[in-house]
This record gives C-alpha cells, sequence and structure tokens, in this order.
C-alpha cells in the first residue's frame, strides 16, 4: 500500500502534468471557446492542488483551503460550462463562478475553527453537483453521438455520484467518524481524483481535436450552405416548387436519403469523419442532381430532394448517377472508403403538396430499403432495387 504524502504527490504530479498539457495545447493548437473554458478548468484544478499544499504546510494559512475548495468546484462548474459551448448552447458560466463564490464563503465563514473542512458539505456538494450537470450535457447534443464524450459522462456520473454520497456521510456522520474516514477518505478520493484526471483530460483532447476548425462550426451546420438547405428552410421552397409544377402540367419527385451507418463510422474513425462523410455527400448531390433540384439536409445525414422527373424511372435513373458518383468518389482517398446511402422516392401528387406528409413517406421508404440490406432504392410503387 502506498503511504497518504505518496498518494498525494502523485495526485498533485498528475494534475499538474494533464492540466499543463491541455492548456499549452489550446494556447498554441486549437484555441477555441470550448477549449479555453476546459483549459480553465484545468487551471483551477492546478490552483486547489497547490492551496491544498499550502494548508498542510502551513496550518495557520485558513485562506488555503478557501481558495482550494472554491477551485474545485470552479473546476467541475468549467467542465459543466465547456460541455455546454461544445454542444452549441449557452455556457452558464456565470452559475459555475456562482457555485464557486459560495463555496468560498462556506469556507470562510468556518475558518480557522473547522479547520481541513470548513465549509466541506457546501463543497462536497457543489461537486457532485457540477459533476452531475456535465456528465448529462455530455450525453445530450453533439456529444451523445461521440464514443469519448459518453466515456466522459460515464466518469462524471461516477465522481457525482461519490462526492454526493461523501457529502451525505459528511453530514450525517461527521468527517471524523469510521465511516467516512474508511469509504470517503482522503486515500479513496485521490484514486477518485487521478483517474478522473487522466481520463477527462485524454477524453477532452481527442473531443477538442475531433471538432473541425478552432473557430467557426463546419459549414454544412450553417444556415444556407452551398444551396443545402437546413430543415426550416427546405419546406416552403419545396412545396412551392411542386405547387408551380403541378399548374404547368410537370410532374416532380421527392426523394429522400439517408447515408447508412454513419454511427458506426462516428465510432469507428471520430466524429470528424463523420462530418467529413455528410460534406462529401452534399457535395456529390450538388454536382450531380440537376441544376433545378432543390436539397435540404432534414436532420443528421438525412436529406430531402425535390427533382422534376416525368416518372419514377426517370427519378430512378437520377439516383442511379448519384450513386455512380458515390463509387467514383471516396470520401478519404487514403483510406479509399465509399458511402453507402439508401433511398426512397415517390412522386408528388398534382394540387397542394403536403411536405409533411411527403417526408414520412420517403422516410418509410428510406427504412425499408435500410431493412433490406442498405445502399439500396425504395419507392412507390416500384419495387426495391
Amino acid at each position: 500500500m502506498l503511504d497518504l504524502q505518496t498518494l498525494l504527490i502523485a495526485s498533485g504530479m498528475v494534475v499538474a502534468i494533464c492540466g499543463v498539457s491541455f492548456v499549452c495545447n489550446t494556447v498554441f493548437g486549437r484555441n477555441d471557446p470550448t477549449g479555453r473554458v476546459w483549459s480553465a478548468a484545468f487551471i483551477a484544478g492546478i490552483l486547489a492542488t497547490v492551496s491544498y499544499a499550502i494548508w498542510g504546510a502551513e496550518r495557520t494559512a485558513w485562506w488555503a483551503i478557501m481558495v482550494g475548495n472554491a477551485s474545485l468546484v470552479l473546476a467541475m462548474g468549467c467542465v459543466w460550462a465547456g460541455s455546454r459551448i461544445f454542444n452549441g448552447r449557452a455556457s452558464r458560466l456565470a452559475a459555475a463562478l456562482g457555485g464557486s463564490a459560495v463555496a468560498a464563503l462556506a469556507a470562510a465563514l468556518e475558518s480557522p475553527e473547522a479547520g481541513d473542512w470548513a465549509g466541506g458539505f457546501v463543497f462536497l456538494l457543489g461537486v457532485a453537483v457540477f459533476a452531475a450537470l456535465a456528465g448529462a450535457e455530455a450525453l445530450r447534443g453533439r456529444m451523445r453521438r461521440n464514443l469519448n464524450a459518453r466515456i466522459l459522462a460515464i466518469l462524471l456520473l461516477i465522481v457525482a455520484a461519490y462526492y454526493g454520497c461523501r457529502a451525505f456521510v459528511f453530514l450525517i456522520a461527521t468527517p471524523d467518524s469510521e465511516l467516512f474516514q474508511d469509504a470517503f477518505g482522503t486515500e479513496t478520493t485521490t484514486f477518485v481524483t487521478i483517474l478522473f484526471v487522466i481520463v477527462a483530460s485524454t477524453s477532452m483532447s481527442i473531443l477538442r481535436a475531433e471538432r473541425s476548425g478552432p473557430r467557426h462550426s463546419r459549414p454544412f451546420e450553417q444556415g444556407n450552405w452551398n444551396g443545402i438547405l437546413p430543415d426550416a428552410m427546405f419546406s416552403t421552397p419545396a412545396a412551392d416548387r411542386i405547387r408551380r409544377a403541378s399548374r404547368h402540367g410537370e410532374r416532380v419527385a421527392f426523394i429522400g436519403a439517408e447515408i447508412d451507418n454513419l454511427a458506426d463510422m462516428n465510432t469507428a474513425f471520430g466524429r470528424t469523419f463523420g462530418d467529413d462523410t455528410i460534406e462529401s455527400f452534399s457535395a456529390i448531390l450538388q454536382d450531380h442532381l440537376p441544376s433545378t433540384a432543390i436539397i435540404g439536409r432534414r436532420a443528421g445525414a438525412q436529406f430531402a430532394c425535390v427533382v422534376m422527373a416525368e416518372d419514377l424511372e426517370q427519378a430512378y435513373d437520377i439516383i442511379e448517377r448519384v450513386r455512380l458518383a458515390l463509387v467514383d468518389e471516396p470520401v478519404e482517398k487514403s483510406t479509399g472508403i465509399r458511402l453507402a446511402v439508401s433511398w426512397g422516392v415517390v412522386m408528388a401528387e398534382p394540387g397542394e403538396p403536403d411536405i409533411a406528409a411527403l417526408t414520412a413517406e420517403v422516410r418509410g421508404l428510406v427504412k425499408a430499403a435500410q431493412e433490406s440490406g442498405g445502399n439500396r432504392i425504395a419507392g412507390r410503387p416500384a419495387p426495391t432495387r
């Protein structure tokens, strides 16, 4: 068994090394908002380690406990705030700063009489709450689709449960009790800290590296990218095209498409590869569909298109041109990986179009194509091929 002093030194070294490495990569590499807030979390963690070391060396420095407690709460709050930014949401960094201030105030009010555990309950509860919020945030939005984010989320929820139980035992049994010392003492907490810092720094570094750029979101995630319309902007022009074609006695095909196994590709190759896959497919649609086509990205890897076509066979021929292009143009030339896409197509009925009904119908056809093995076309009333 390692003695307590050795464990504390090891914990401090792990926090310092991982923190400095992450901060340096942020300063000299991907200096994006998420990276800056996560870097603040590591800096706060290093400050907490230094503060507790000062308290251990000089017991009259009661302020060190106040700074250490506030810094640890702030560190976990910054993990949560950075995760919110990663998901494209408001950071709520003010809440993290507020929680840190409350922890500092609680320690200040109880110092120096309370010694090591001045403001202990507020501190433990603050860490537990922000860890739980960060874990929940890592399971939603963009982070939810990333394996490293899910690993980080599981770890954060474990930390939240540990600190929550620690706060509960602290409250009902006091930190001097045998239960607290055996189950939630410094040795156990040090092991939890080392595990958390190593896994969190690795996961955060990979998550940040997989982002496509330091300051801007990828083009297809923005409003109208080179003619690819987001879901909110697709329905109106699509309905107008069908309506006007109907007045002139022309036919329109409503086409749905979904990239097969995108989630598996994200897991195997990373989120950036998945983003490149969607971008590559978007470019192929623009290059090989007729110039009069209206193209929209409905959700994730799902696309919808309105194309002028006399009948279902002509719509199939148009889709086949895109499928040939998918074979000729790999996502990444070095690996030669080519996309498999499932399609659904229906001919829009003359008259007032119902885009919601057409969308539901082609999605059902796309699902049928995927259930038939994927990389197929399903149409109404033509068979899947």
